[in-house]
């Protein structure tokens, strides 16, 4: 009787034990998974967030290329008055000029009516040299002024070399003769002065 209580508990323990093994592996599966619809709900609040995101970056994306095409359409139109204003600017300009040259185009004309009537040479003469003086006038309250060559320093800035001559009494590099007559405008060279100079 014994031996049957031994070989019962014996029985008893290897049953205990395979079911204590088949039991294990569960326990030691690790967290439970989380159920299909717990999933599937964050990832819909993932996609909705991106979808938020990606519209609000198209919105500022939107709106600031709006802004460019107002800002260079802003700078298109300024470009285009600032050229209007200065081909007015210009033209205004030249309106003033002609106005001033005018009395000078009228004292032209006196002489030439002068010259065909038979007037005396000398009277001629005293024309064109009041037609010359009124048109340096002109020139000159616009800006122009006339360069002061004969016995200068050649400056190649200022004077265009046309010879280089033996000159006796004479400096070398000085400007001893001038062919044509440079001038300034309000400071800077308009026409260079064309010159012999000294050797």
């Amino acid at each position: 009787m014994k031996e049957e209580q031994k070989n019962s508990d014996r029985e008893q323990t290897v049953a205990d034990l395979e079911d204590s093994l088949q039991e294990e592996p569960r326990e030691q599966s690790g967290p439970e998974e989380p159920s299909a619809d717990g999933a599937g709900a964050e990832t819909e609040k993932a996609v909705d967030a991106d979808a938020a995101a990606i519209a609000a970056l198209t919105a500022e994306n939107l709106k600031l290329k709006d802004q460019l095409l107002r800002l260079a359409a802003e700078f298109d139109n300024y470009r285009k008055r600032s050229d209007r204003d200065m081909q007015s600017y210009i033209s205004n300009a030249n309106y003033d000029l002609m106005a001033r040259l005018l009395p000078a185009l009228d004292d032209l004309d006196r002489i030439v009516a002068a010259a065909g009537g038979g007037a005396e040479l000398a009277a001629l003469v005293d024309g064109i040299n009041l037609l010359h003086k009124n048109i340096l006038k002109v020139f000159q309250d616009g800006g122009l002024e006339p360069m002061q060559t004969i016995g200068e320093e050649f400056d190649p800035l200022l004077h265009d070399a046309l010879l280089h001559i033996e000159v006796s009494g004479s400096e070398p590099n000085r400007v001893v003769e001038e062919h044509k007559k440079g001038y300034f405008f309000k400071g800077r060279v308009l026409r260079h002065a064309q010159v012999v100079v000294s050797k």
